[in-house]
């Protein structure tokens, strides 16, 4: 995960597109996944008829976090559509009865046309070790079903997965590479109702603290989502941060954040890194300009200072300075 982080971070510091990384990660999630997948298909296909209530209902079964993605998997389902269905719930029992149910409804729709010439017809083989089974047409609907529920699941969970843990990297690599010192920031995006009462935050979820000189509070909002989303501004503004670091805004969102006193740079635009050192050093924060480096020499020194994060002392970290600043 740390060299995906590092790939990204340099990718968002040198005003490149990182989100081929990303892509990549779930790409390679997706074939482990569906080898599994596949693999259980084919142990119960091979057994005999009705092999897909059964492999749900084994997988009902079995415990453990991954068994419950798969038993909503094999139902055709994911997380998200049964809380929906449900009205927040996604208790195993509640997965499994959904997942017959939802087989039944495709079942019947397509015994409904399958005779009809209008149909593509569609036959999966799948083959171990020169053994072949063959699904017919429903079983092969679906088999296909069952492989696009994973696929949705696991392409939220990598983009929010990567985007929480290299947000947090990235913001690390910045200040170290300005050189603003380790006890006068905290990356966080949890803060508590006493820093509040403090006056030193006005918004209880955000990114990051830095202290200036004075001991007064900068907080920093980061969100690498491209240009049009417009909630990602709408988090920032309502937190009415200092600093909103981003991908890229709209000029009517920039014009807004102006409006509101907040200071928007995009990782887009020439030199980020420098125009963050501004910000931070025309606030009075302790920091130095950051270096001058060729690419090569960037990639580099992201490198080493991903490789030096630990994410758990930035925890800790966390709890200290809370206790420090609230005192």
């Amino acid at each position: 995960m740390k060299e995906l982080i590092g790939k990204i971070v340099h990718s968002v510091l040198t005003g490149q597109d990182y989100r081929t990384y990303v892509l990549a990660t779930i790409n390679k999630r997706f074939l482990d996944k569906a080898q599994r997948l596949i693999s259980e298909i084919f142990e119960y296909k091979r057994k005999g008829n009705n092999w897909l209530e059964k492999l749900l209902d084994d997988t009902y079964k079995k415990q453990g976090k991954n068994n419950k993605f798969k038993l909503l998997w094999f139902g055709g389902l994911n997380d998200k559509t049964v809380k929906n269905m449900t009205g927040g719930t996604s208790a195993k029992r509640v997965c499994l009865d959904l997942g017959k149910k939802n087989i039944k409804a495709l079942q019947l729709l397509l015994e409904e046309f399958e005779n009809s010439e209008d149909l593509y017809q569609m036959i999966i083989n799948i083959e171990k070790d020169k053994e072949k089974i063959s699904l017919d047409y429903i079983e092969s609907l679906f088999f296909m079903n069952i492989i696009s529920a994973m696929k949705l699941t696991i392409q939220g969970g990598a983009w929010s997965e990567v985007g929480k843990k290299t947000e947090k990297g990235l913001l690390f690599v910045i200040f170290k590479m300005i050189n603003i010192p380790d006890e006068r920031y905290i990356l966080t995006k949890l803060t508590n109702e006493e820093m509040k009462k403090k006056g030193l935050v006005k918004n209880r979820e955000i990114d990051a603290i830095v202290l200036n000189d004075k001991n007064e509070a900068l907080t920093v909002e980061l969100k690498l989502l491209g240009i049009g989303n417009p909630e990602i501004g709408d988090e920032a503004f309502s937190r009415n941060v200092n600093l909103f670091l981003t991908d890229k805004l709209t000029e009517m969102m920039k014009d807004e954040a102006k409006n509101q006193g907040i200071t928007v740079i995009e990782f887009r635009q020439k030199n980020p890194l420098f125009k963050i050192y501004e910000f931070f050093s025309s606030n009075g924060v302790s920091c130095n300009k950051p270096e001058e480096m060729s690419a090569e020499e960037l990639e580099k020194s992201i490198n080493k200072i991903i490789r030096e994060w630990r994410e758990e002392q930035e925890d800790l970290k966390i709890v200290k300075k809370l206790k420090e600043w609230t005192k």
